[in-house]
């Protein structure tokens, strides 16, 4: 058994398809993913429900989950009339995964947003000896191992949107995790971003690899990015039983 975690598939189906083959998935391994299944690309609901479905694989709310669920009816009606239906779909690619949403009958519906309100907004998990706390993006003591229906929106919202690694917010400051003994695996921020902001340098970033600065990882592999020459964008899957990483390029 291993367990593996990705993060930020932005609805590539056939890269979360291709990923899970060049892991050997199987049914006794676990997978976990870290946030943002949905928007940007078309297969986000598709990707939902596969996690659903399988009793193996789980999901932590991302920013882009939180935005559908804020904006969606809550009762599972074809309606987006809520507070960041806005904010969801004209600026954050939330019309196509809308569109697959509103193409689910009502039953389904409902059950998909029963799931993905008792989703875990923070987990941790033990792999061995190893004690790991995944989250799409940020940390909050006292917040961990709660589901989004059991937390306040500012609390979710400052766990999926702030980021120690985005340098235009307040909250940027990589080393904010190193007095904790978790090892964090997080999203939100692709990568390259990351690197680009370090080494100022396209072509020093510019590869399919996780980033790690001591006991923090992201595994943001830039789906969100979609096809762009001579950007190397996909999905990062890390085995966290020996933290080693497999680059999926987007398909």
């Amino acid at each position: 058994m291993s367990v593996y975690a990705v993060s930020d598939l932005h609805g590539q189906w056939n890269t979360f398809e291709k990923g899970l083959k060049e892991i050997g998935f199987t049914d006794d391994d676990r997978l976990y993913l870290i946030g943002d299944a949905i928007d940007r690309g078309e297969d986000g609901i598709r990707i939902l429900q596969y996690i659903k479905d399988h009793e193996n694989m789980d999901l932590i709310i991302g920013n882009h989950e939180l935005l559908m669920l804020t904006a969606v009816h809550p009762d599972g009606k074809a309606e987006c009339k809520g507070m960041n239906s806005s904010l969801w779909r004209e600026i954050n690619g939330g019309d196509i995964t809308y569109e697959k949403y509103e193409e689910l009958t009502f039953p389904e519906r409902k059950s998909l947003l029963d799931w993905l309100n008792t989703r875990y907004v923070m987990k941790t998990i033990k792999v061995g000896e190893t004690k790991f706390c995944l989250t799409h993006s940020y940390y909050y003591e006292g917040l961990e191992n709660k589901k989004y229906n059991e937390m306040n929106y500012e609390e979710v919202w400052n766990v999926v949107w702030n980021s120690p690694y985005r340098d235009d917010w307040d909250t940027y400051r990589p080393d904010i995790y190193m007095n904790y003994d978790y090892m964090f695996i997080t999203g939100h921020i692709p990568v390259i971003r990351v690197l680009l902001n370090i080494t100022n340098d396209l072509e020093k970033s510019n590869f399919l690899k996780a980033f790690r600065n001591d006991n923090f990882y992201d595994i943001d592999g830039g789906c969100a990015l979609g096809h762009r020459d001579g950007i190397n964008n996909g999905a990062l899957f890390l085995r966290l039983d020996d933290l080693k990483v497999f680059g999926v390029p987007l398909v």
